[in-house]
C-alpha cells in the first residue's frame, strides 16, 4: 500500500494494517534495522559562540549571526537560529540531511522529559518547512499515570496551525501496542518493542547532555533504554534496543545538561549528527569522559553502527577542545 493511503486511514484501520504486517513478518527478520558501517562518520559540535568553522576541504562554515557565550541566556531567536545550525552540521559531506527524507515520510521523534521541547519544535518546523515528512510523531514513556507536559501539547497545536498538511501526535509509550522482537544473532534474546518504533520511515533521538550512574552517560543511545517495555539496566542490552531501529538523526545537548548525580548544569551546546555512537562519542568527550570508558560505544561499532573512535569522526564546528566541560562524574559508576 502507498504510503500516503496509509496516513489518511481512520486510527483503527491503520491499527489493523500494523497487525497485518507484523503477523506478514517472518520471526528472523525481527523488524531488526540494517546496520551499516560509515568509515567516516561526521558530526557537528556548536557552542552558542560559534563564530566561524572549516570543512575538511577548506570551505569555511559560517558563524551565528549573533553568537553568546555558552553561559548566556539566549533570546528565542538567538536559540532557533542556533539548533538550526546543529541539524545543519550533522549532514553527510555531499548531502543535506533533510535530503534523505520523502515528502510522504512518517518520521518518530524520540524526546524524555528532560529534553528541551523547543529544539523538538525546532527540528520538526526545520524539516516541515522543507515539505519533508507528513507524519510527525513525538514519543516518550511518560510516567505512570501521567500526562504529556503543557509544552509539549502547545507545540503540537502550534504545529498543525502552522503546516495544515502534514499530521502531528504525542504518542506515550507505554499505552503504544508492541511485539515481542528476537535480537538478531542472539536466539533466546527478545524486547517488547513498540510497534510504532519499527514502522516509521526515520527516527530522531533528542536528548541533553546528562551523567548516568549505571552507564557513565545518557546520550542519544541512552534515549534508547525508555523504547524497551522493560527495564534496560545494562550497555549490551541498551545496544540491543538500539538495533531494532537506530537513528537517522542524533541531536544531544541544548542550554541545559546534568552533571554527577543530577545536577543542572547551564552548558549551551549542541552535537549532532546521522550516525548515533558517533554522536555519542564526541558528546561524551566534550563532557570530559574518555569514550573508551564506555563499553556500550564499541559494542555498537561491534554491531555496525559506525566509529567510536574520536580519531575517526570527523567534527563540524568547534573543536571538542574549544568546546569541553568537565562534568562531575556519577557517585555510583565504574569505568568500563
Amino acid at each position: 500500500m502507498h504510503r500516503r493511503n496509509f496516513l489518511i486511514m481512520g486510527a483503527g484501520a491503520v491499527a489493523a494494517l500494523a497487525q497485518e504486517k507484523a503477523e506478514d513478518k517472518k520471526p528472523d527478520d525481527a523488524f531488526v534495522a540494517g546496520a551499516t558501517q560509515d568509515p567516516t562518520p561526521r558530526v557537528g559540535i556548536i557552542l552558542s559562540s560559534f563564530k566561524e568553522g572549516e570543512e575538511d576541504d577548506g570551505t569555511k562554515i559560517p558563524g551565528l549571526a549573533a553568537p553568546q557565550p555558552p553561559t548566556a541566556d539566549l533570546t528565542p531567536a538567538q536559540f532557533e537560529a542556533w539548533v538550526r545550525r546543529a541539524i545543519d552540521l550533522a549532514a553527510l559531506k555531499h548531502s543535506e540531511f533533510f535530503e534523505m527524507i520523502e515528502p510522504e515520510d512518517w518520521l518518530v521523534i524520540k524526546t524524555q522529559s528532560r529534553a528541551d521541547s523547543r529544539i523538538v519544535g525546532i527540528a520538526i518546523s526545520y524539516l516541515a518547512e522543507r515539505k519533508r515528512g507528513l507524519r510527525y510523531t513525538i514519543i516518550d514513556r511518560l510516567p505512570q499515570g501521567g500526562d504529556w507536559p503543557q509544552e509539549y501539547r502547545k507545540l503540537v497545536s502550534d504545529l498543525t496551525a502552522k503546516f495544515p498538511k502534514p499530521r502531528f501526535e504525542l504518542v506515550d509509550l507505554n499505552s503504544a501496542a508492541t511485539a515481542e522482537l528476537p535480537v538478531a544473532d542472539k536466539p533466546g534474546v527478545k524486547y517488547g518493542i513498540p510497534k510504532i518504533v519499527q514502522q516509521c520511515d526515520r527516527l530522531i533521538s533528542i536528548a541533553p547532555l546528562a551523567t548516568d550512574p549505571a552507564m557513565g552517560v545518557s546520550l542519544s543511545v541512552g534515549n534508547y533504554a525508555a523504547i524497551a517495555s522493560k527495564p534496560v539496566t545494562t550497555d549490551e542490552a541498551l545496544i540491543d534496543v538500539f538495533s531494532y531501529r537506530s537513528a537517522d538523526l542524533a541531536l544531544v545537548g541544548g542550554c541545559v545538561g546534568y552533571e554527577g548525580d543530577g545536577t543542572q548544569v547551564h552548558y549551551n551546546v549542541l552535537i549532532s549528527g546521522m550516525k548515533a555512537v558517533a554522536v555519542d562519542s564526541i558528546a561524551a568527550s566534550v563532557m570530559g569522559y574518555k569514550p573508551a570508558d564506555l563499553p556500550y560505544l564499541a559494542m555498537g561499532e561491534k554491531r555496525g553502527f559506525g566509529s567510536w573512535d574520536p580519531d575517526e569522526i570527523w567534527t563540524r564546528g568547534n573543536e571538542i577542545k574549544e568546546a569541553r566541560r568537565e562534568f562531575k562524574k556519577p557517585s555510583g559508576w565504574r569505568k568500563g
